[in-house]
């Protein structure tokens, strides 16, 4: 490819990028209860009509705080790989900025999560009065999602990384959930309850193999009897250029990029069954099985 078919491309993807930001602008402002100088926010208006005309019409504070959070989590990932092309695999975050921002992206996944559920009607009625155990908890907001999606649910939130810890802390008191919602500071290759959940999340693009393979034995046994596991990963629809970069964030993550039979394998040995590609969209794939 010449420099000038670069650069034209380079420009496309720019434009992209910088879309997502006019798209968040345009959510963020009356989330901030503010309307932006009048010049500005017209032609943020103009932009996101050669979109689609009514693009957010009837969108609810959850699902505008959900995608603001995915804008947001895209283009910091963008960032880190021009920032940081050399950095090694794994979770290193300690900036509060980035961590709430990428955090609050997972309250998409709880949205994903409540969209699968309305086809299985098992998977909603243990989410309805559930205890859960939200695995790499972070800074919490996908329990604080949950919680306020499901109102009968416990939440246990489990994380080793305490910057992530801290802030999920002062976050649960914030939303009024403590008594809702609980941390620990644990691995999940440490977790010794028994029978304790209805429904535990495992965010596996944060997780080695290693770990995963390990801790799926102690997972299932900490499921009630019946009890559902939801193993989600990233996204990758079904072209070559969202598969490369759904290994790529994965494995920069320090996760492994599975697949559905090598994942089957793995939770049919450890004791689940009724093990269910259930897809996902843009927020997240996701693997539901249930404990023996």
């Amino acid at each position: 490819m010449s420099f000038p078919e670069l650069f034209s491309k380079t420009r496309d993807l720019i434009a992209a990028a910088q879309t997502m930001g006019v798209l968040g602008a345009k959510l963020r402002l009356p989330q901030m209860g503010k309307e932006g100088h009048p010049r500005i926010r017209e032609s943020l208006r103009r932009v996101l009509d050669t979109l689609e005309p009514g693009l957010l019409d009837g969108l609810e504070p959850g699902q505008i705080a959900a995608i603001i959070g995915r804008l947001t989590y895209g283009l910091q990932d963008a960032l880190d790989l021009i920032r940081e092309p050399e950095r090694a695999p794994g979770w290193a975050y300690t900036d509060s900025a980035i961590l709430q921002e990428r955090g609050r992206g997972s309250r998409a996944v709880v949205l994903n999560i409540a969209n699968l559920a309305r086809q299985r009607p098992a998977l909603a009625a243990a989410l309805s009065d559930a205890k859960f155990l939200d695995i790499g908890t972070g800074v919490g907001w996908l329990a604080i999602e949950a919680a306020k999606t499901w109102s009968g649910m416990q939440i246990i939130g489990l994380d080793i990384w305490e910057p992530s810890l801290e802030l999920a802390r002062t976050n649960i008191v914030a939303e009024g959930l403590q008594d809702r919602i609980a941390l620990r500071r644990q691995s999940i290759t440490e977790i010794d309850d028994e029978a304790a959940f209805n429904v535990i999340w495992i965010p596996s693009p944060f997780l080695a193999r290693e770990v995963v393979i390990s801790a799926l034995p102690r997972i299932a046994r900490a499921l009630t009897s019946a009890g559902f596991l939801l193993f989600g990963m990233f996204p990758s629809g079904s072209n070559p250029l969202g598969q490369a970069l759904s290994e790529l964030l994965t494995v920069r993550s320090g996760g492994h990029p599975w697949q559905f039979d090598e994942v089957r394998n793995q939770l049919l040995a450890a004791g689940f069954r009724e093990i269910e590609h259930a897809g996902g969209d843009d927020i997240s794939a996701m693997i539901i099985a249930k404990r023996d």
